[in-house]
């Protein structure tokens, strides 16, 4: 099968989409199947085997390390000429648009999937949430992710969370839930390794958030809620992976509680170091309120690694609260803080959420979801 995918983020970006188009392009070109990738200027044109055909762009400035790539001609020249057999879209702005317009031009069964409610970036697009232009601004948002998400024959949503949201939102078109899976080898072939600790710096056992620096993510819910156990427990240390629009607020901030020396910002990390990292770690915590899947949660129980996460969202999906890791009420740093305690008093209970993390991420591998979308894509051929 010869398959384009069309993503509005790529690398050197490093985000929950690029991960996901990675993943499926890797195991895609395993079995046998041939992937291109459609992707905004710069970066590299080849991946694994896959050819990157890039597009012109310009800066997000809402978030720098962000490219939007300008409408081009040359999309439709590329599909008429490989003459593919699926089109499957990641991102609804211009090279998204062009993928489904391919599509139709030359009769190609056409795909795509909702990666992010970008309902939930006009906030900080327009003044922070008590903006008087902020409900305008997403109902704008919502109706722009109607018109394009429901000119698809078929959406693959990440999350049952995320699909009651599109049916909440008036998205009527055929709904399927398709994860990003963790490729389990690349987690089992890092041994674990206490060399990682010198590397950063860390002498202390230590909580790990991981995830990019953004509002999104509510590091600063994590960073009040250290602030409040940091007493109690002066040989735990906590560590923020990772870079963003707001490292250095969440830096001053984490410098105004005191806590420049029980903080580690370690900056972006090799992804070999990150995994030592989870490995070390004595469990992750991720406070986001935009999780469509939470790819990060599923990367640290590859890891064996329990998780306290916001009961919000895809969150919860992943998350089983008193069985793989525990759950704390949204933005309730308060809230965060005791479940911090009870998993820093409770070795044998981190033991035991551990033990049950890497059962759930064995349940959902990249193989496991790659072969259910060859099914889907199988499926929509047949329509033809």
């Amino acid at each position: 099968m010869k398959i384009a995918f069309f993503t509005e983020t790529y690398v050197p970006q490093v985000n929950g989409a690029v991960t996901s188009v990675n993943a499926f392009t890797e195991e895609l070109l395993k079995k046998g199947h041939s992937v291109d990738i459609f992707a905004p200027a710069p970066g590299p044109t080849s991946w694994m085997g896959a050819k990157v055909f890039r597009f012109k762009s310009i800066t997000f400035f809402p978030y720098p390390e962000f490219r939007a790539a300008l409408p081009s001609p040359r999309v439709y020249k590329l599909v008429k000429r490989n003459k593919y057999d699926i089109i499957h879209t990641h991102g609804p702005f211009a090279l998204g648009y062009q993928g489904w317009k391919a599509g139709k031009k030359f009769k190609i069964p056409a795909v795509t999937t909702f990666h992010t409610p970008i309902a939930d970036y006009v906030p900080y697009l327009l003044g922070g949430k008590h903006s008087p232009l902020v409900p305008m601004g997403k109902a704008i948002a919502w109706a722009y992710t109607r018109w394009y998400y429901n000119r698809f024959p078929l959406v693959f949503s990440p999350s049952h969370a995320i699909t009651q949201l599109l049916r909440d939102h008036g998205i009527t078109t055929d709904i399927e839930l398709l994860r990003t899976g963790m490729k389990l080898e690349e987690f089992d072939q890092v041994k674990r390794s206490k060399d990682v600790r010198e590397k950063f710096g860390l002498e202390n056992d230590f909580i790990i958030h991981s995830g990019r620096l953004s509002h999104e993510k509510n590091v600063d819910v994590v960073i009040r809620a250290f602030s409040l156990i940091k007493d109690k427990y002066k040989d735990v240390d906590l560590v923020i992976t990772s870079r963003g629009p707001l490292l250095d607020k969440l830096q001053s901030l984490a410098m105004d509680m005191g806590l420049e020396d029980r903080i580690k910002f370690t900056g972006f990390v090799e992804r070999e170091d990150q995994i030592k990292l989870f490995k070390e770690a004595l469990f992750g915590v991720i406070a986001s309120d935009a999780e469509t899947q939470g790819l990060v949660i599923l990367e640290e129980m590859a890891c064996s690694l329990p998780v306290v996460g916001a009961n919000y969202l895809a969150i919860p999906e992943t998350v089983i609260n008193g069985k793989n890791g525990l759950l704390f009420k949204l933005y309730d740093e308060r809230d965060l803080a005791e479940k911090m305690r009870v998993l820093i008093d409770d070795k044998q209970l981190r033991r035991k959420l551990g033990k049950n993390a890497r059962k759930t991420a064995e349940e959902n591998t990249i193989q496991i979801w790659t072969d259910r979308l060859v099914e889907m894509y199988s499926e929509l051929e047949g329509r033809k």
